[in-house]
C-alpha cells in the first residue's frame, strides 16, 4: 500500500532532487514517480522534454552552422578535436581506475563489515547500487554524523546516527536485503544536510521509493520502526524476514518529504 502523499502534483523538481539527478544518484523519472506521477503520466511528461531539447539542440546546431561560415578565419581545428579526443580518452581511463579502486576498497569494507552493511561511495554507485539492484532490493543510506557540522559550518538532524544504527540491524535481520550507506556530501552539497535523513531503495536498476526528511522517521528511528516503514512500501516481509521477492510493484513511493 502506497504511503499518502500531502505534496500536490508538480512537474518542477525541488533542489534536493536536482542535486541527485546531477550526481546519478536518481533519475529525473524517478523523482517524478517520487512525487505521485503514475508511470503513464511520466513516460508523457519524458516525452514532452524529449521534444523541447530536439528543438533547442536543432536551433543550436543551426546558429553554430551559421557562426561557422559568418566567422572562419582559416584556422584548421581538426588538431584541437583531436586534442580535445585524447583528453577525454585520458578523463575516462581515470574514472574507470578510480572506479575499480573504489569496487576494491567496497569490497574490502564489506568483508571487514561481515557483508551486512555495504559502504558505497559516488565512484561505485553504479556497481554496487544500480546493477546489484537487479532482482533484488538495494536499500541506500545518506550517512551523516555531527563530525560534518564542524567541517561544514551545517546542522546535521540526529536522526541520521539513530537512522545509520537501525539500517545496520535490519541489514542483519533480512539476509537477502542489500543495505549500503553513502557518504552524504557524495550525493548533495552542504546546504542540503538539513533536509536528511534519506533513504533510497532501488530495484531492477532504478530507484523505486525514496524517504525522505526527519517527520519521515520520527525522532528517533530504531529498527523495528525502520521495519515497518519498509513492509510499508513493499520492501521487506516481517512475517517471512526476508526482502518482498517477485517483480516490482507497480505504486512507486509518494513523497513525504517537501520536494515539491
Amino acid at each position: 500500500m502506497a504511503l499518502p502523499s500531502h505534496t500536490p502534483l508538480s512537474t518542477e523538481l525541488s533542489e534536493f532532487d536536482e542535486m541527485l539527478i546531477t550526481k546519478n544518484i536518481a533519475t529525473r523519472e524517478a523523482c517524478l514517480k517520487c512525487k505521485g506521477f503514475t508511470a503513464e503520466q511520466v513516460a508523457e511528461i519524458m516525452a514532452g522534454d524529449e521534444e523541447e531539447l530536439e528543438a533547442e539542440t536543432s536551433m543550436k546546431l543551426a546558429a553554430v552552422i551559421v557562426n561557422d561560415k559568418a566567422g572562419a578565419n582559416g584556422t584548421d581545428d581538426h588538431d584541437s578535436y583531436e586534442d580535445s579526443d585524447a583528453a577525454d580518452d585520458d578523463q575516462a581511463l581515470r574514472a574507470y581506475r578510480e572506479a575499480r579502486v573504489a569496487e576494491v576498497r567496497a569490497a574490502q569494507a564489506r568483508k571487514a563489515e561481515g557483508g551486512l552493511l555495504v559502504q558505497v561511495s559516488k565512484a561505485s554507485w553504479e556497481a554496487e547500487v544500480v546493477a546489484a539492484s537487479v532482482g533484488r532490493w538495494v536499500v541506500v543510506h545518506l550517512h551523516a554524523d555531527s563530525s560534518l557540522e564542524s567541517q561544514t559550518g551545517r546542522g546535521v538532524p540526529q536522526q541520521c546516527t539513530a537512522l545509520a544504527l537501525a539500517l545496520r540491524e535490519v541489514a542483519g535481520r533480512f539476509a537477502g536485503l542489500r543495505c549500503c550507506q553513502l557518504p552524504a556530501l557524495d550525493a548533495i552539497p552542504p546546504s542540503q544536510l538539513g533536509k536528511l535523513p534519506a533513504l533510497f531503495c532501488y530495484r531492477d536498476g532504478s530507484l523505486q521509493h525514496s524517504l525522505m526528511g526527519a517527520q519521515a522517521f520520527g525522532a528517533a528511528p530504531s529498527a523495528a520502526q525502520l521495519v515497518h516503514l519498509l513492509s510499508e512500501i513493499e520492501v521487506v516481509d516481517p512475517s517471512e524476514g526476508t526482502p518482498m521477492g517477485g517483480a516490482v510493484s507497480e505504486h512507486d513511493s509518494d513523497d513525504i518529504s517537501d520536494c515539491d
